[in-house]
């Protein structure tokens, strides 16, 4: 939504007065006790007492240049987030993570501006992996189960260099059935004490891991990864949702 007026001048010439949009931000946390938090842009509180379930919508000025939005967390009075967001035309969603359960822990990554659909059947992915098992980099090779088999066909998306201890980008993967992950080297190689793919079994079995939370409605996933130490020098992956939204 985007509202602008417009007023006359005595000379008779138009003058614009400023531009709102609106939006919305979420807050996700792991955290389990009750939390409530602060939002603003600039000087304008969106919500002054913000929970982490739900959204929380307003109608702010627009700039020409950046704008600074800071959520403080009420009880500690700690801020979480200061950094600056250019707010686009139209309608817009902002969404703030906070993965760390640690007390007044800072957002590990915001996601947001213009809002986009996701066609149906299909889904945005991204994963997260902090296990000391993997290496510094590494890449994670997705593949679509065809058929009960997918060691011999290509992966449908690569993330390449990813780094523990951060989050990779979205990415769309389109249609339905299982997804399967494995992690590599930026070579190409095997992890050194990562079980192999098992072609024979394309759930799990082996070096693998389902690369989706389950079947569900949410349009975005996001999916951490670690390594089960097998008490033979060698690992399995396995994996957990972390948000779905």
């Amino acid at each position: 939504m985007l509202v602008a007026f417009f007023s006359c001048s005595k000379e008779g010439t138009q003058e614009l007065i400023p531009e709102f949009s609106k939006v919305n931000f979420e807050i996700r946390s792991l955290k389990q006790a009750p939390v409530l938090y602060s939002i603003k842009v600039n000087d304008f509180t969106i919500a002054d007492s913000a929970a982490i379930v739900g959204q929380y919508t307003n109608v702010v000025e627009r700039a020409a240049t950046p704008q600074r939005l800071s959520i403080t967390e009420i009880y500690s009075n700690t801020v979480l987030l200061d950094t600056m967001i250019t707010i686009p035309a139209g309608e817009s969603t902002y969404t703030i993570y906070q993965i760390d359960t640690a007390e007044s822990a800072q957002p590990l990554f915001i996601v947001g501006g213009q809002a986009t659909d996701v066609p149906v059947d299909s889904f945005m992915m991204a994963f997260y992996v902090n296990d000391p098992a993997f290496p510094e980099t590494f890449d994670i090779l997705v593949y679509k189960v065809v058929d009960f088999a997918y060691a011999e066909v290509p992966p449908v998306h690569i993330y390449k260099d990813v780094k523990r201890g951060s989050f990779t980008e979205f990415s769309l993967f389109v249609g339905s059935g299982f997804f399967m992950a494995e992690v590599r080297t930026p070579d190409g190689e095997m992890i050194p004490g990562m079980l192999p793919i098992d072609p024979q079994n394309p759930f799990g079995g082996g070096g693998t891991v389902e690369a989706r939370c389950g079947f569900n409605i949410n349009n975005h996933q996001i999916i951490k990864m670690a390594a089960a130490d097998m008490g033979d020098g060698t690992y399995a992956y396995y994996q957990e949702c972390m948000f779905m939204y």
